[in-house]
């Protein structure tokens, strides 16, 4: 049988491996972990965005330009509630000290987000983190400004000026630009390996994309189709945002996944034995030598203890 013959049965080895180490290591978990990190840098990152309206645009406008455009997937009821907030955040007397706090806790929440994939992806690749607190947060601070300003990048592109009709057609593959980006930030700084080949563009970040362009397109439809409000009231479209952002972050870590297991059906191709466990170098191991150090500790203690324990019995019998 030749190479050719042979790669259908390695890509169906490697969708059956990368579900099965979805499952494995909890990605279901993980993703719904994300989805609370990615919740906390929602508040911060809207207020920023409000407070930049507020410093370049008129005030009113800004309020009915947003509502506009949540108009579009929440129902009427919330789209209100949140037209009086973003009201209310408006009428912030220094929107510049506003936009400041704001922006400090959106890179430190999305500083938590990135930590948070950091651990995801560990699990995946099976190692332990071993960068000290300092320096992982450090790291994923310096990731969380590089996402943050993505983020940015892509919020003017979708708010851009859409009446020009060339710039209305190029918005699209300039964002998936940035989604790619995106992906590959997360993909390539954040994890405790160093991954063998360094692309932008993998198999598992473009399973990633794809799905989360199949999952935008699903709720868009379901938004137009389905009034949610009614079936869920003021929440509607929260829980719908909420399932979104899940199966966004579902899609990421399952194409990490994937990456995994084409890289080991690449190392075994090499004559590596890595059927059970990948070999690949570590960042930093300073965190896994202190916690097995404090480990020892505590088990000679707890031996100590137990010495101690059976050296009062003993004596006891003799007396």
């Amino acid at each position: 049988m030749t190479g050719t013959e042979r790669t259908p049965v390695r890509w169906q080895m490697a969708v059956r491996r990368a579900w099965h180490g979805f499952m494995r290591h909890d990605g279901i978990d993980s993703a719904a972990a994300l989805t609370f990190f990615a919740l906390l840098a929602l508040l911060p990152g809207s207020l920023a965005l409000v407070s930049v309206f507020a410093i370049l645009d008129d005030r009113d406008r800004a309020v009915d330009d947003l509502a506009a455009v949540l108009d579009t997937v929440l129902p009427d009821q919330a789209t209100r509630d949140l037209e009086g907030l973003l009201r209310e955040l408006l009428s912030l007397n220094n929107p510049y000290v506003a936009l400041t706090i704001a922006l400090l806790l959106l890179i430190w929440t999305t500083s938590g987000y990135a930590t948070a994939f950091g651990r995801a992806t560990n699990k995946v690749f099976e190692v332990e983190e071993g960068r000290p607190f300092w320096a992982f947060r450090g790291r994923m601070i310096l990731v969380a400004l590089l996402l943050d300003l993505l983020g940015a990048i892509v919020i003017t592109v979708l708010f851009g000026p859409g009446d020009w009709p060339v710039w209305a057609v190029l918005r699209w593959p300039v964002l998936l630009a940035f989604a790619v980006l995106f992906v590959a930030v997360l993909y390539t700084f954040t994890p405790n390996v160093v991954r063998p080949q360094r692309r932008w563009v993998s198999v598992g970040s473009s399973f990633a994309i794809l799905f989360w362009i199949v999952v935008t397109g699903g709720v868009a439809l379901y938004a137009v189709f389905v009034d949610h409000g009614a079936v869920y009231g003021s929440l509607g479209g929260v829980i719908v945002g909420l399932l979104w952002l899940y199966a966004t972050n579902a899609a990421l870590v399952a194409g990490v996944e994937l990456d995994a297991e084409i890289t080991r059906l690449q190392q075994i191709a090499e004559g590596e034995d890595v059927a059970r466990s990948l070999d690949l170098p570590v960042r930093d191991t300073r965190r896994i030598r202190m916690l097995r150090r404090q480990r020892n500790a505590d088990i000679a203690a707890a031996r100590e203890l137990q010495n101690d324990a059976k050296g009062r019995a003993a004596r006891g019998g003799r007396g």
